[in-house]
């Protein structure tokens, strides 16, 4: 009798990867893994376990990533203390603790900054008692460490307002900086420290934020004239802001002028006049020059001096600074600039017509209603969906109300999605109707954002109205929704009965390759020129696959840049244009002319576009397969200038074909959003490009180029 074949030996990372993406353990395999094998195996293991949610998997996976904390390996260590912070269980605080206490020799202090990031996640008092205590752990008086106490002071950002502690973190924040002087080469503290102190607000602050909008480090400048933006204003924070819209760096600049819109600063009209003429660097001037156009719309009184400067725009070479003088015309003006948003709405550009929609906003709800009727119908989704978010500003007039409504039932998901937002938050009983049918017709690509929308709909209309609705939202097939509207039911009523949860889809078992030798580097081709990324497969493997594929299959040649924040991101990948769309390697590309992308930008249309019945094929009515959207592959790898991440929902496992590029260090983002590349050349084309900019092609650089 022949010997049977011996059975395939399973490669545990590949166990490992499937089991993380279908969010297990494995029945306890992974714990396992995590204490044996190879460094590699057990740091993936410990990384898969840090990303099971807490709801479903509690003290096991807990207790084994406490255990982790102690593996003889320092990047298992740090692994663990990084998932413990994903986590965020409250009953691994003292081990946290205990772990930062016992590492006190240099070498653990990359373990002792891991710690006490994760802390910070953890919503604990004695998390954020060991937090604040980190930012001044050696000596008294002085900071410590200053990888610990950089961590310190962005974790800080991260405790909730109302706790009892935030104010005692806030001024031991604010001492910590003043402590900073001592040391004035510690520009990587210093950043990090305003930036949170911006964030939060404090007020106690102030002269903090003035002294580091002189620094010599733009980092420093940028998150202090942050902070100026954020507390109210006086004669000498406005004497900064002014001065600093001629800062040498664009993304100073742009700070200043969002502070200064923010406070409504008239001393500043002159100088924000002026920097709606600013030349300089030339591939970003368009940044400062749409952030002016943006504050001065804010200023009540500028629009006498304003007037030829929004006459002057209207031939700017960027469309960007084109819409922003349109909405700020509409903001300063209102129906006095109506002439001026009626011709940008048949503008040629659509960056142009999108702003004649935002600037709809801004005019009384009769003459707004005519131009929303104009500019929901067309022909680019940017648009379209940019009208639609307008009405939200004139929800509460009726034919608006009743128009919205209506485009609850819209051919294209994209505008439903606007349409359930701009209603969602002054949701009644008489908008049930429309929601109801929304959410039982709704199919294909964004309708989970819908349901979603939806959801917070029915939880604001409450009571039993909005318990039906909600019933019928908790079976939904998107895991996310169905919880979602459960968890909303149980807020209105404690013992409301729900349907029993639906059984999750499968997931895709397709795996991405294992990786081996350098990391893979991509060329993006843009109008504006290239761009080069060295991606990180080690790190989050299915988002560089995903990449890699879909580029492999034409997929981003030709889509748009369809959302820039000057000093912020660049966003970019969308087939549909609007930001809504995506797709990834795994699920079925989009069918007919919209995997093309010929449907989706409004190339294939039939000849009854402007009565709203447009485009071929199924791609506007939303029945195109999204596929298995992507599950967070969140890392400890910090956002900075030239990070490539994926955009999401608030569904953490949302990510689709779209991707972002940050200006600049963005903590906020950090351990937040996957970040699967850098950007390592091409950073003045970063700074360059604009919304409508196309990405020409994505495609591998070879090895060695």
């Amino acid at each position: 009798m022949p010997t049977p074949p011996a059975p395939a030996v399973q490669d545990p990372l590949d166990s490992i990867a499937r089991f993380e993406d279908m969010r297990s353990d494995g029945e306890g395999l992974l714990q396992v893994l995590a204490v044996r094998g190879e460094v590699r195996t057990r740091t993936r293991a410990v990384r898969a376990l840090g990303r099971l949610p807490l709801a479903e998997y509690g003290a096991s996976v807990s207790d084994a990533l406490v255990d982790a904390l102690e593996d003889e390996d320092p990047g298992v260590r740090e692994t663990a203390a990084f998932a413990l912070g994903m986590r965020g269980d409250p009953s691994t605080v003292q081990a946290l603790v205990g772990a930062i206490d016992a590492a006190s020799d240099v070498t653990s202090n990359a373990l002792r900054a891991r710690c006490v990031e994760a802390l910070s996640r953890i919503d604990d008092p004695r998390a954020r008692r060991a937090v604040t205590e980190a930012l001044f752990a050696n000596l008294s008086g002085a900071p410590s460490v200053p990888s610990v106490a950089q961590m310190a002071a962005l974790g800080i950002q991260r405790f909730p307002k109302a706790a009892p502690e935030a104010a005692a973190a806030e001024a031991e924040l604010v001492r910590f900086t003043a402590a900073l002087r001592a040391t004035p080469d510690d520009e990587e503290s210093l950043w990090r420290a305003l930036s949170t102190l911006a964030r939060r607000a404090v007020v106690g602050a102030r002269a903090e934020f003035e002294r580091g909008a002189t620094s010599s480090s733009a980092r420093v400048r940028i998150f202090a004239l942050q902070g100026l933006g954020s507390i109210p204003t006086d004669p000498r924070a406005a004497e900064i802001l002014r001065a600093r819209l001629a800062d040498p760096d664009w993304r100073v600049a742009c700070e200043a002028a969002n502070a200064l819109g923010k406070h409504a600063e008239s001393s500043a009209v002159p100088a924000l006049l002026e920097a709606t003429t600013r030349s300089v660097p030339p591939q970003a001037a368009h940044h400062v020059q749409r952030c002016a156009f943006e504050a001065l719309g804010r200023i009540p009184d500028a629009s006498d001096a304003a007037r030829s400067a929004l006459e002057r725009a209207r031939n700017d070479p960027s469309p960007s600074v084109r819409a922003a003088a349109i909405e700020a015309g509409a903001r300063m003006q209102g129906l006095q600039a109506l002439a001026a948003i009626e011709a940008a709405a048949l503008d040629a550009n659509p960056v142009v017509r999108a702003g004649a929609a935002a600037a709809s906003a801004h005019l009384p709800s009769t003459a707004a209603l005519v131009l929303l009727e104009r500019l929901v119908l067309d022909i680019d989704l940017r648009v379209a969906t940019t009208a639609v978010d307008a009405c939200a500003i004139h929800a509460a007039d009726p034919a608006i109300r009743s128009r919205l409504r209506e485009l609850l039932a819209a051919e294209d998901n994209g505008v439903r999605l606007s349409a359930a937002t701009a209603l969602k938050d002054t949701a009644t009983h008489a908008d049930l109707p429309a929601f109801e049918l929304a959410l039982t017709s709704t199919r294909g690509e964004i309708a989970p954002e819908v349901a979603a929308a939806i959801v917070d709909a029915a939880a604001k209309i409450g009571g039993e109205p909005g318990l039906v609705l909600l019933r019928r939202a908790a079976v939904n097939q998107d895991p996310y929704v169905a919880r979602k509207a459960r968890a909303a039911a149980l807020a209105i009523r404690a013992d409301a009965t729900l349907p029993r949860a639906p059984t999750p889809p499968k997931r895709s078992s397709i795996l991405p390759p294992a990786h081996s030798g350098p990391n893979p580097r991509v060329v993006v081709e843009t109008t504006r020129g290239t761009l080069v990324f060295e991606l990180l497969p080690d790190e989050a493997p299915f988002h560089v696959v995903n990449l890699l594929e879909l580029a492999s299959r034409g997929h981003y040649d030709g889509t748009r840049i369809h959302r820039v924040v000057p000093d912020f991101v660049v966003q970019g990948g969308d087939r549909r244009g609007d930001g809504n769309g995506g797709t990834t390697w795994r699920g079925d590309a989009l069918r007919g002319d919209a995997r093309r992308g010929d449907a989706r930008r409004g190339d294939a249309l039939s000849g009854d576009a402007l009565r709203g019945d447009a485009l071929s094929g199924d791609a506007r009515r939303g029945d195109a397969l999204r596929g298995d959207a992507l599950r967070g592959e969140f890392g400890p790898r910090p956002f900075r200038r030239g990070s490539l991440g994926m955009p999401r929902n608030d569904d953490s496992d949302s990510g689709g074909s779209q991707i972002f590029v940050t200006h600049r260090e963005t903590p906020h983002l950090d351990g937040r959003y996957t970040l699967f590349g850098e950007l390592i050349e091409g950073f003045d084309v970063l700074d360059a490009l604009q919304i409508g900019d196309e990405i020409r092609t994505i495609r591998p650089l070879a090895s060695g180029s």
